[in-house]
């Protein structure tokens, strides 16, 4: 539903479903591929609602599970790495990409 809600421009809507992050963490999903990819889709909800700081943090941790489960050239994965350079870009940290690849 928060990707549908994204996809249609309601992304408050979209990024109420922090609550269910909460509970794909605390289950056995938090190191799969179907989890990256919500934190992937939370950051981006994120981004709309320039809550800029929380973004990094939701790519970060999208990055570090997508190249663990679908590898580096992954196009899932490929799609985190251009959120987050964006997104350090957008916060001045661009070294902190090169560092992290």
């Amino acid at each position: 539903m928060g990707v549908m809600f994204h996809m249609v421009g309601r992304y408050e809507e979209a990024h109420n479903f922090e609550n269910v992050v909460a509970k794909l963490r605390a289950g056995s999903e938090r190191k799969s591929t179907f989890f990256g990819v919500v934190l992937n889709q939370i950051g981006l909800s994120s981004v709309q609602l320039f809550k800029i700081d929380e973004v990094a943090e939701f790519f970060e941790e999208a990055r570090q599970i997508l190249e663990q489960e679908c590898g580096p050239c992954h196009q899932d994965t490929l799609g985190v790495y251009s959120n987050l350079a964006a997104t350090y870009d957008a916060l001045g940290r661009e070294r902190s990409f090169l560092e992290t690849t």
